[in-house]
């Protein structure tokens, strides 16, 4: 995999004048995609679309279930698949299916279906979270991330997710051979950061994090706080920063 570090950002915002944009209180919605499913590309571009809203934070977790029709998915891993099934369990659903987004961990759609996606994110929207995620550069060009008290009976836990803003590629193989595929938000890194019970809680991510900084188009961070099992989203805050294709870190 492939991994950027917003703590690269800040310094890249300084440098050339640029800052970091940050997302308050919005909508997660996540799309469980594959390169192997022939109903996937709609999806995909319209993610493009929800990404631009500056109430969403559009994330695309590939899956790999399809990879024995033919192509295998260089973007999925078991570890979204086994997310897209805990959703499934979560939500009392029968089966895992693509495109698939799931709005704010509390329902799901068939990822193409733009009236019924569009719906969800405005019922969610109308909610407001039940926390709301702080996030502070330091002097050194770390990320404090704060979390305040809340009433919250459980456990939470607080993901650390990182993207790519597009990758590509050109299938030869599967359900989708001969075309070029393009794709938004691809996750590239997710991480459980710390349990959460209700707590004020602080956590600083230095910028000594290992970073792969070859690709073209830019990265986002997202913090996401969920209880286990997953469910509900709590609450969410987004960073991104955009490069051109000729810039370099």
């Amino acid at each position: 995999m492939r991994f950027r570090s917003f703590f690269l950002a800040a310094a890249a915002a300084l440098l050339i004048g640029a800052a970091p944009s940050v997302a308050d209180s919005p909508v997660v919605v996540e799309l469980y995609t594959s390169e192997g499913c022939n109903s996937c590309p709609p999806a995909d571009q319209y993610l493009f679309e929800l990404r631009e809203r500056d109430n969403v934070i559009a994330l695309a977790f590939h899956v790999d279930y399809w990879d024995y029709l033919g192509w295998k998915d260089r973007f999925a891993t078991e570890d979204y698949t086994n997310r897209q099934r805990a959703y499934a369990r979560a939500m009392s659903s029968p089966m895992i299916y693509t495109p698939q987004m799931v709005v704010n961990g509390a329902e799901h759609v068939v990822g193409s279906d733009r009236r019924r996606v569009d719906d969800a994110i405005q019922q969610a929207s109308s909610r407001p979270p039940a926390i709301d995620i702080g996030l502070t550069w330091t002097e050194n060009r770390a990320l404090t991330v704060s979390i305040p008290a809340a009433e919250f009976e459980g456990d939470a836990t607080i993901w650390f997710v990182r993207y790519s803003l597009a990758e590509e590629s050109n299938v030869t193989s599967g359900e989708n051979a001969g075309k070029h595929l393009v794709h938004a938000n691809v996750v590239e890194e997710l991480a459980a950061l710390s349990m959460w019970k209700g707590e004020a809680i602080d956590i600083t991510l230095p910028r000594e994090a290992i970073v792969d900084d070859s690709g073209e188009h830019g990265f986002g961070c997202a913090i996401i706080v969920q209880p286990e099992g997953l469910g509900p989203i709590l609450g969410a805050r987004e960073i991104t920063y955009e490069t051109e294709a000729t810039s370099t870190w």
